[in-house]
């Protein structure tokens, strides 16, 4: 008998389990430390391939990664455990203790079945701890499945955002184009207050589950950063740029960029030391491209001049922008 066997692979466990609780039920405690890390690794390894087929499936791959990340440390940990006393499990057909390279079968099928098997254990406390063993299989099992059904309708979610902002325009200016009536610019008011519950909801999802970063989509249509770049100068446009107030809607445009804000810093948050190295701004609209429409805007100068006061917001988006493999949208 071995106590620190049983202490190792308890331990195993223990912290195993810590992790999924953590990451997978912890609103505000994004991963566990297991999982950002397994997360950050692969994540960094896909940069440096730049590998297009493989950007494109990271973000079933890195969730792939982690289930099975569970699965294998829960099965170690339980295989370790057992060790501490291989007479204490015996063999149903021959009544032999079982041998070294039988155990990881045994807590295998204690941990991913019923715990029916060629085995069994013969003392009360192995008893107790098989039992224990089966429970927390049907935790993982349990835990996996919703993590799953979570991050699939999160990406879901993360994609009809950026195709609705994307159908209104590819870019700032399109964007503003299409909003503009004639008048004025408040038939976007119904869109923009969806738009926002829409980035607080994905805010609180990418806090909740920073794995939904990694999941990367080819087509900017479908890309959240790009889509919201897309936004921000828009919005930027309709509070510094637009003169007459009344044509807008001055509170929900302000929400509007606070919400934009708050992603950017919890996207930001989420990358930790995977951010982009560079204090490039990108380009600010040229409002001139404007001019053939009669809306009433400031002077490009006194435009840029209001817009400073978010640099860094901008840089911070661009940074999520050229971690998510692409561009500033062209205006």
């Amino acid at each position: 008998m071995s106590y620190i066997l049983y202490l190792l692979g308890a331990i195993v466990i223990l912290l195993t389990m810590l992790d999924i609780i953590w990451t997978t039920l912890w609103v505000d405690g994004g991963a566990g430390w297991f999982t950002d890390r397994l997360t950050t690794t692969v994540w960094k390894w896909i940069l440096k391939t730049n590998n297009k087929f493989l950007l494109n499936i990271s973000g079933a791959l890195i969730l792939t990664l982690t289930l099975f990340g569970w699965f294998f440390l829960l099965w170690l940990g339980a295989t370790i455990f057992f060790a501490g006393d291989l007479d204490a499990i015996v063999n149903t057909s021959t009544n032999e203790a079982i041998t070294w390279y039988q155990l990881p079968y045994f807590s295998g099928f204690t941990l991913f079945t019923l715990g029916i098997g060629d085995f069994t254990p013969q003392t009360t406390f192995f008893q107790i701890a098989t039992a224990l063993t089966s429970g927390i299989g049907m935790l993982l099992i349990t835990f996996g499945a919703s993590y799953i059904l979570s991050i699939v309708s999160a990406v879901v979610e993360k994609r009809t955002f950026a195709r609705n902002i994307m159908g209104i325009g590819e870019n700032s200016t399109q964007f503003l184009l299409d909003a503009w009536n004639g008048e004025d610019f408040h038939q976007l008011d119904d869109i923009l207050s969806d738009l926002n519950s829409q980035i607080t909801q994905l805010t609180q999802q990418i806090q909740a589950f920073p794995l939904l970063q990694y999941y990367h989509s080819e087509n900017k249509e479908k890309t959240t950063t790009v889509a919201m770049a897309v936004l921000y100068e828009a919005v930027g446009v309709l509070r510094f740029g637009v003169k007459d107030k009344k044509l807008i809607n001055t509170i929900l445009i302000r929400a509007t960029q606070k919400s934009i804000h708050n992603f950017v810093e919890t996207s930001i948050n989420g990358y930790g030391d995977l951010l982009v190295d560079f204090e490039e701004v990108p380009s600010k609209i040229d409002l001139s491209n404007l001019s053939q429409t009669n809306i009433p805007l400031t002077s490009q100068a006194e435009y840029s001049e209001e817009m400073k006061q978010f640099e860094n917001h901008r840089k911070d988006l661009l940074k999520i922008i050229k971690i998510d493999n692409h561009d500033w949208p062209n205006e």
